[in-house]
């Protein structure tokens, strides 16, 4: 067993196997760490009748076993395992029963009893190491706030036991939504966030949109023939919104268009989709009775035309022009097909070009 023993991370619990496990920041490495001085893949641990060995593999920061850098060392209980400039783990040789006693352990510090996500405190963590693999890349990092709708009325009519009910199958409904590098969280209560690697605001709509429909249109078993069916409100944030691009930023506005969710009427995900700006008042020293310029008027014709288009066509125009999303993309939130999406977005853009010339 590898135990994590650095204060970022105390408790992590790496198991390893008959033969070979790889240590790194990838999600390609079999002992996933999060933790910007850790490389890639950083190093590799194998056994060979009953010994285990730890090979660096070329990482940045280096590989060290009890204080010493190494290339390439045996292992033995209670060696101490440093990676890169912060990350260390204790190893240890152990009975099975012991090595289940860990794992409950560090399931009790970091994952939510009832629904089996991460807690809010593995959260805090991914998010400060996730938000520095974004600075360091320059790339994107997107997070989803979800709400079950009116789940107080759950409780009330069919009693807590329900709830919790409720609660773990759509957390079992979200895991099955999300890719293996998302990470899916208990926010509190009956909220939740899911935390999104290199995604834009697009694809997050486009994820937190799929995961609405699928938790609307599956009931919810709940003993002796009947069922009963939730929805959830969402609000999307990434970096790239907040002004000064702070996490605290980024929380507090999926969190304001969550709340602006409920406010519209609950079931429905809001985000960052672009609305066509209306075109500025004129300066106060204008002339009165000067005719505006002719490009402002076909701008203020094409935010006319925008504006009265039906909600499916601003949707599809938005996803594909600000966001860049694939006809697959938009058809996956729309619940339709390529060959329609694209349809009905070469019909949005003629409108709009009637209404502009």
């Amino acid at each position: 067993m590898l135990l994590r023993t650095d204060r970022r991370g105390c408790g992590q619990l790496i198991a390893l196997p008959a033969e070979k496990l790889r240590l790194g920041r990838s999600w390609e490495a079999e002992g996933h760490i999060e933790d910007d001085s850790v490389s890639r893949l950083h190093a590799e641990i194998s056994a060979d009748q009953g010994r285990y060995f730890i090979t660096d593999l070329a990482s940045v920061n280096g590989t060290f076993v009890d204080g010493e850098r190494i290339a390439s060392a045996q292992l033995h209980d209670g060696s101490v395992v440093r990676l890169g400039a912060r990350v260390s783990f204790r190893f240890s040789v152990m009975e099975e029963d012991e090595q289940r006693a860990l794992s409950s352990l560090q399931d009790l510090g970091h994952c939510d009893p009832l629904t089996r996500l991460y807690n809010r405190r593995h959260l805090e963590q991914h998010l400060a190491a996730e938000f520095a693999f974004a600075e360091r890349h320059s790339s994107s990092i997107s997070l989803i706030l979800l709400d079950l709708d009116r789940f107080k009325q759950v409780n009330d009519q069919y009693g807590h036991p329900v709830g919790d009910q409720v609660l773990e199958r759509v957390a079992e409904q979200m895991t099955a939504q999300i890719r293996t590098e998302d990470m899916l969280a208990r926010y509190g209560g009956e909220e939740f966030i899911i935390v999104l690697r290199q995604t834009s605001i697009g694809g997050a709509e486009v994820l937190a949109e799929r995961i609405r429909r699928a938790v609307a249109e599956t009931p919810i078993e709940i003993g002796e023939g009947r069922s009963i069916s939730v929805t959830l409100s969402g609000g999307c944030a990434s970096l790239a919104c907040s002004v000064d691009s702070e996490l605290g930023q980024m929380l507090e506005l999926a969190d304001r268009r969550l709340y602006q969710a409920k406010q519209q009427g609950r079931n429905c995900v809001i985000g960052a989709l672009p609305r066509l700006r209306s075109v500025p008042a004129p300066a106060l020293d204008a002339a009165p009775d000067r005719e505006p310029p002719a490009q402002v008027r076909q701008l203020e014709r094409m935010a006319q035309a925008f504006e009265g288009l039906p909600e499916e066509l601003k949707l599809i125009v938005g996803l594909r022009y600000q966001e860049s999303c694939s006809f697959a993309e938009i058809a996956a939130v729309i619940d339709s097909t390529e060959e329609r999406v694209q349809q009905l977005y070469e019909q949005a853009r003629s409108q709009l070009r009637q209404f502009a010339a």
